[in-house]
């Protein structure tokens, strides 16, 4: 009886097996295909019977649209069929479902729960949803420890978002040390990546020398590469640098377009970037109805420079009816936000190492309006409990003199009190101020004591800086050896300016052997990063004679003077001029377009080897054609 009922079940599992199995094949040959409505009709009865991938599959069609009306709550249905079988993707996206609240009530616990599945798996975007739960308390106790742990884990692994907010947490030093350079290279990682925001967070690091060499036209090239993502904030940023003439010439148009993309997106302070070009016409036609319209926008999510602005165009009539009951409003209510903010702030701090995060904070605009007035202010606090970052930051601010009045004096105290205590970024600064004579008393020997603590801790620009001097024998005796010493480890690390000197020095013999190979080896390097003298040197060595081996080439040499000069360097724009009248206008227009090649990041080298290659190919086959032609007149 047991055997007749055993066989019984056997066979019956096989008849439903078979269609199952052929419902498989069809559904998956018409999803391939793009015919939706099918392979929903087939895949369904198969995932109904339990099949965990086709549970997944149901789940994506029904989430997208695919064959059937979008529907989260299905889709949620079969996330969890799938989820309950163990697929670590199921269950990392029902997770996500919950957190959000799409198709299912939001149930931040149960998200949780659904992430710790499948984190425990392996998935890293489950390691990283379920690192952001435990760091904003949802679901979970807040625990910052756990969240940098989850974070790290799924950075280990490659993930992207992960290293992203792992950079944030180390920027800012929540629940961690501030540490701007360990935030750099997570930025850096998560950047090559892709990933649009870190991409952002990478360049303003850039831009303002926190854990990374101040570079403008690098900040400017990942700021673009968000931007072009849709990243809004990135959108934003780049057009303050096209504003500003940050790392790019300065282009109003461009800057109105990269606001308005931003500020179709919502953020506030490219709204309010844009009003005021439309108000002042720059970039721009002149439109006060438009500059009004965006300052409302701006205003109504908090904006107090928009709110003022607002209130001035009520208060005149421009652009806008004139209506002094509104001007009053929105004056108001830029009073009341901006009072709020400083209140709220300085209630909320209680340590230097607060102070001094929430100054970087104003420095960066992370989280706030950047400012840079507020930014030295915080800072000013944090540097009197003698907080060697502090001091260093708001030297930095003083000597740049933006957005604060500029006082190199002031600079050179804080850069002496943190440089006293070991500071190698501050001995950097302060080298330099004693270097070039501002604020202090020109003094070669004192720029050589600083640079060379500085250099000694690592620092390459100090490296750099400090191998200058052994070359001209300022503060120090000269020496070509020495000089050649602190430029390879400065070039190492990747400095520009010490690779080209570094080239340099072999192409003349110099405290190393004369060696062209490894001359024009770091003068590929440096201008790989757009350093103008390397682009020059570079561009010089396709013209001349005396580098054996290197190949004749104007076409590529205008290309490198090209870039040079478009960082206002007069020696490259010579140059061209030189070339101009030795090529015909083929070349140069040839020339010109593979400037533009290699103005793009990471280009220059295979852009310069590509068109190598390709001369030489010309070379032989043109050699090869008047050999044949030779060959046939002697027959």
């Amino acid at each position: 009886m047991n055997r007749h009922f055993a066989t019984s079940v056997l066979l019956t599992s096989m008849l439903l097996a078979a269609p199952a199995m052929a419902g498989l094949k069809e559904g998956r040959l018409a999803y391939g295909k793009g015919d939706f409505a099918t392979a929903l009709q087939e895949l369904t009865p198969v995932g109904e019977q339990g099949n965990p991938r086709v549970q997944l599959l149901l789940a994506e069609m029904y989430r997208k649209g695919q064959g059937v009306v979008p529907d989260l709550a299905e889709a949620a249905r079969w996330y969890d069929k799938a989820a309950a079988q163990g697929n670590v993707d199921a269950q990392y996206k029902l997770g996500g479902l919950y957190e959000n609240g799409l198709g299912v009530r939001q149930d931040y616990t149960t998200a949780v729960s659904w992430y710790q599945k499948a984190a425990a798996q392996g998935s890293t975007a489950a390691q990283t949803s379920l690192g952001l739960m435990y760091q904003y308390g949802r679901g979970v106790p807040q625990d910052l420890a756990q969240a940098s742990s989850l974070f790290q884990q799924a950075a280990r692994q490659g993930n992207a978002l992960a290293r992203t907010q792992l950079a944030q947490i180390s920027q800012n030093g929540v629940g961690v040390t501030q540490n701007s350079n360990q935030a750099a290279v997570l930025y850096r990682r998560a950047a090559e990546q892709g990933s649009a925001e870190a991409q952002y967070h990478y360049a303003n690091l850039l831009l303002a020398g926190k854990g990374v060499p101040r570079n403008l036209i690098d900040a400017a090239q990942w700021q673009h590469k968000a931007a072009q993502q849709g990243y809004a904030p990135a959108q934003h940023a780049l057009g303050l640098m096209y504003q500003n003439g940050q790392g790019m010439p300065q282009d109003l148009a461009a800057a109105a377009i990269w606001f308005g993309r931003a500020a179709e997106q919502g953020i506030a302070d490219a709204q309010y970037a844009l009003a005021v070009l439309h108000q002042n016409g720059r970039g721009t036609p002149r439109n006060l109805a438009l500059a009004a319209n965006w300052y409302r926008k701006a205003a109504e999510q908090g904006h107090t420079n928009a709110q003022t602005a607002l209130a001035s165009l009520y208060q005149s009539g421009r652009g806008v009816p004139k209506d002094p009951a509104q001007a009053l409003q929105w004056y108001q209510k830029g009073a009341e936000l901006q009072a709020a903010s400083w209140y709220r702030k300085a209630a909320e701090q209680g340590d230097a190492e607060a102070q001094y995060g929430l100054g970087e904070l104003y420095e960066k605009g992370n989280g706030v309006n950047p400012d840079l007035a507020e930014a030295a202010s915080w800072y000013q606090k944090a540097a009197a409990q003698d907080h060697l970052q502090a001091q260093n930051a708001l030297g930095q601010l003083y000597e740049q003199g933006v957005e604060v009045t500029q006082s190199l004096s002031d600079a050179t105290q804080w850069y002496q009190k943190a440089a006293e205590q070991g500071d190698m970024n501050a001995q950097a600064n302060l080298g330099q101020l004693y270097a070039q004579g501002k604020g202090v008393p020109q003094d070669a020997s004192q720029a050589a004591l600083w640079l060379r603590k500085a250099a000694e801790q690592g620092h390459a620009g100090a490296q750099a800086s400090l191998g200058n001097l052994f070359r001209q024998g300022q503060g120090v005796e000269q020496d070509y050896f020495d000089a050649a010493q602190w430029y390879t480890k400065a070039a190492k690390q990747g400095n520009a300016e010490a690779q080209f000197q570094l080239g340099s020095l072999y192409e003349n013999g110099q405290g190393v052997s004369r060696d062209l190979k490894l001359a024009l080896s770091w003068y590929r390097k440096a201008a790989a990063k757009y350093q103008v003298d390397a682009l020059n040197s570079l561009g010089h060595a396709y013209t001349a004679y005396s580098y054996q081996g290197i190949p004749h080439n104007e076409v590529l040499a205008y290309a490198l003077h090209n870039l040079a000069r478009a960082q206002g360097n007069a020696q490259a724009a010579s140059k061209l001029n030189q070339l101009q009248h030795e090529m015909k206008p083929e070349q140069i227009a040839s020339a010109q377009e593979l400037s533009r090649r290699m103005n793009v990041a990471g280009r220059l080298l295979p852009e310069l080897d590509r068109q190598l290659k390709s001369s030489t190919r010309r070379k032989a086959t043109s050699k090869t054609f008047y050999a044949k032609k030779s060959l046939k007149r002697k027959r």
